[in-house]
């Protein structure tokens, strides 16, 4: 029971060592059952959620009933005074996501829950992401974030945790993102102006603006969001392009109805890929890019649109119906450093769900069902890659589809007037075909079909002695496939789907408790186990290609706490720990270790290892100060601790464990009739040197006839700043 002896040192120390560590960070601020009094000049005000806005829940039953430890991150803590750049600003404050930065657009953010999705190479993985009610995750379990505006996001729900049960395929996790749904009374405006340097010559810079207009519509109201990000990175061969038009759409219809539509276009013709460093390269000049990818002009060029359309019947007696359908369309031209890969994408999909309240004898109870559908084409060309253009010659020619089907049920009763029990249960099938259209006398026909089903289920209980206090606990399973590129992408070169390569799955434990002390410090605390089996593993090649293979059986263990504590004044405090013990269980690899004369080709048993890319510690730490003296002046100091980590399954790397500190100052006020909010920002103030990510299993280099250690570390920035402003006019 080492482990648990870890997790009773690690919450004693969290204890011991200030007072917010009673329990969770920002999570207080949708599962308190009670409204905390109002401080005054408090931005970040904590009230009681209708049932309705947490969506992740899907049947929305009342905080205090939910057995899951979910959290709702506000307008405040997403957008203000920051850049907006990546969802990593927002989700550290969450305990138990790790959000790591690549600082690298072509790639995304490596985000992970509880462990889940922390695997990723590129894109989203392992979790579920939706905007406005829009799945952002394909039904093979790969995520996109083209179409994501922050700077326009209301609020962020997440679900930590297994999630199968409710949303299917790659649901360790639920990222739901919504922007603003008041109808203004005539028109609403607001512009967003930054721009920052990562040098003093003003050599390396980056500029954001975005403008929301918001206005009426007859009885409706309609949101329209223009934004462009041209980012100059601190690295070379970092710079990136990113546009988007995004806009939100609700009618009221009569007798209960309503409609709410979505339409986005996301343009990002530039996305250098600078790639990772080795460490000889990392010490010696952080701020390069791999030569490789340089010569090989890596990144990628995307367009993509998505639109949605929802109508919501709500029943007189209570409960409600909605239908959903929804289409992606996405154009990727994508040098990296091994190929040339153009592909074209058409997703599409529907949700039908009903909530109704059926009572159990004297009981209250509410009965959920649906059915989810998704169907994703992808029209696949791989090429050599010449300086950034494609050759003629086809290494890969293929169409692969993949279709999900998932119906779901769900049940919430009240037992008694303090205990609630919730149950659901979802069975998905997920159906992948590939046809391969690169058939000659010596490569052979590789089309074919893999089929993956599963059933989910989850169970949980909360206990509320009080209504300031929530105790609960629930056990649930989770699933995730390969995704069609993870499927593709087999050693050899082969065409088609990887024919061995499994599903993984888990089964997760978790209690914990959240509630309210006196109006003064709002506070939850979780401990977690998930047993994963056949977990998805990256491996790579000399040629910088990534595959995967299945791990025997892993455990995820860890401790999430965090608080929201008012110290009077107009100042606060906010903290958000996390323990994290990963480790592999059952897991046998062949490794190859070409760095070494002769090769090694021992068979490594990596029982008890720690998996690699994620930190044990990660702290974060914000003090707030807003007194009613300064006017509608404010600032936030920022900390950040974590601690080193694996970045390979045998190797002895580790990055080095970093703290950083950062500083926002702004003010809120008026101008006359206009809102105006000017701020400046500092990150890593004291340029401390630290790996904001890795990849992790990174392929060796050769050198001559030898290999060194491969390019594991992906740098983050040195000192920075940037200021801003926002206005806005109309209500």
């Amino acid at each position: 029971m080492t482990w648990l002896v870890n997790l009773t040192r690690a919450v004693a120390l969290a204890a011991l060592g200030s007072t917010w560590s009673l329990a969770g960070a920002a999570q207080q601020r949708d599962t308190t059952a009670l409204p905390r009094p109002p401080r005054p000049n408090d931005s970040l005000k904590v009230y009681t959620l209708p049932p309705a806005v947490v969506s992740v829940t899907r049947a929305n039953p009342p905080i205090n009933r939910v057995p899951q430890a979910v959290q709702l991150l506000e307008k405040t803590e997403i957008s203000q005074a920051r850049p907006t750049w990546g969802l990593d600003e927002a989700l550290v404050t969450v305990p138990g996501v790790y959000a790591a930065n690549r600082y690298n657009f072509s790639l995304d953010q490596r985000i992970s829950i509880r462990g889940f999705g922390a695997r990723s190479a590129f894109a989203v993985r392992g979790i579920k992401v939706l905007v406005d009610g829009i799945p952002q995750t394909l039904p093979d379990g790969q995520g996109q974030l083209t179409n994501l505006e922050l700077g326009a996001a209301d609020r962020i729900e997440i679900l930590r945790g297994s999630a199968s049960a409710l949303f299917g395929n790659a649901s360790g996790g639920v990222i739901s993102i919504w922007t603003d749904p008041t109808a203004p009374r005539s028109v609403r405006q607001d512009v967003r102006v930054l721009f920052g340097t990562f040098d003093r010559d003003l050599n390396r810079n980056w500029s954001k603006w975005q403008s929301s207009t918001a206005f009426r519509v007859g009885p409706g109201s309609g949101l329209v969001t223009v934004s462009r990000l041209d980012y100059t990175g601190q690295r070379q061969h970092s710079d990136a392009d990113f546009r988007n038009l995004n806009s939100r759409w609700h009618f009221p219809l009569a007798n209960g109805w309503s409609l709410a539509a979505t339409a986005d276009v996301g343009w990002d013709p530039r996305a250098d890929n600078p790639g990772a460093l080795t460490a000889a390269e990392l010490a010696t000049n952080p701020d390069s890019a791999a030569a490789i990818n340089i010569t090989r002009v890596a990144g990628k060029d995307v367009t993509q649109g998505q639109g949605g359309v929802t109508v919501r019947r709500q029943f007189e007696g209570g409960g409600e119906a909605s239908l959903t359908v929804f289409g992606i369309t996405r154009s990727l031209k994508n040098p990296t450093t091994f190929a040339y890969i153009d592909l074209d994408r058409l997703a599409y999909g529907a949700r039908a769900s009903v909530s109704r309240p059926l009572p159990l004898g004297h009981l209250e109870h509410r009965l959920t069902a649906g059915i989810d559908f998704q169907r994703q084409r992808d029209d696949r060309h791989n090429f050599g890659n010449n300086a950034g253009q494609p050759d003629t010659v086809r290494a890969l020619d293929q169409l692969e589809r993949v279709t999900e089907v998932g119906p779901f049920v769900q049940s919430a009763l009240q037992v008694t007037s303090h205990v609630s029990l919730t149950g659901g249960l979802r069975y998905d099938w997920v159906n992948f075909r590939v046809d391969d259209r690169l058939v000659t006398a010596t490569n052979p026909d590789d089309s074919g079909r893999r089929l993956m089903r599963a059933l989910s289920g989850s169970v949980g209980v909360a206990v509320t002695p009080s209504d300031a206090v929530t105790v609960y606990g629930n056990v649930g399973t989770s699933f995730e496939t390969p995704t069609t590129t993870e499927l593709t992408n087999r050693p050899g070169s082969a065409g088609g789907f990887n024919p061995v390569l499994q599903p993984q799955k888990a089964t997760s434990l978790e209690v914990g408790m959240r509630g309210d002390w006196q109006g003064r410090l709002n506070y939850s605390l979780a401990l977690f186990q998930a047993t994963v089996r056949d977990q998805l593993i990256p491996f790579p090649d000399t040629l910088q290609r990534v595959y995967y293979q299945n791990a025997g059986r892993s455990l995820h263990r860890g401790v999430e706490l965090g608080a929201d504590l008012s110290l009077g004044a107009g100042l606060s405090l906010v903290g958000a720990y996390t323990f994290a013990d990963y480790r592999y269980d059952e897991f046998q690899i062949l490794s190859v270790n070409k760095t070494v004369s002769p090769p090694d080709t021992t068979i490594h048993d990596l029982h008890d290892r720690e998996l690699p890319g994620i930190p044990k510690h990660w702290l974060h730490l914000i003090v707030k100060a807003q007194p009613g003296w300064a006017a509608g002046a404010w600032a936030e100091l920022e900390e950040t601790h974590s601690s080193g980590y694996f970045v390979d399954d045998t190797l002895p790397m580790r990055t080095s464990p970093w703290w950083t500190t950062g500083l926002r100052v702004g003010w809120d006020g008026t101008l006359g009739s206009v809102r105006f909010r000017p701020f400046v920002g500092f990150n890593n103030i004291f340029n401390r040197k630290y790996v904001g990510s890795v990849a992790i299993n990174a392929s060796p280099i050769r050198v001559g006839s030898n290999f060194v250690p491969g390019r594991y570390y992906e740098p983050a920035p040195g000192r920075n700043v940037y200021v801003g402003f926002s206005f806005g006019a109309g209500e």
